[in-house]
């Protein structure tokens, strides 16, 4: 997906995850984040359109809990990236969202 399609502006976060489906548990790192996605490295991405739940943890501690939709995968490492899939939040709270658009300023 080239970045002219996104909604929203990503930015380069590394952030401890967990990605939690119908096929797999996956502790995983956050590559980059917006306000309406993530990209998860991993070497076992899921296939695209895979319902997944997020535990994202934020610097201070907390952890934010949203659902979410696969839309693209990077099955192979690239000079430019790593693989792993994109994830766009499907179901999140305000003061999730809240937390997220903190975790991006930073």
């Amino acid at each position: 997906m080239s970045s002219d399609k996104r909604k929203e502006e990503r930015v380069k976060k590394q952030i401890k995850s967990e990605v939690v489906s119908e096929d797999l548990i996956s502790l995983s790192s956050t590559v980059d984040l917006s306000r309406g996605g993530i990209f998860i490295a991993t070497p076992e991405p899921l296939k695209s359109g895979s319902e997944v739940t997020l535990s994202i943890n934020s610097p201070e501690g907390d952890s934010i809990e949203v659902k979410g939709l696969v839309r693209w995968l990077r099955d192979d490492e690239v000079a430019d990236g790593k693989t792993g899939m994109g994830i766009e939040f499907t179901k999140i709270t305000d003061s999730d969202r809240k937390k997220i658009e903190d975790i991006i300023k930073q």
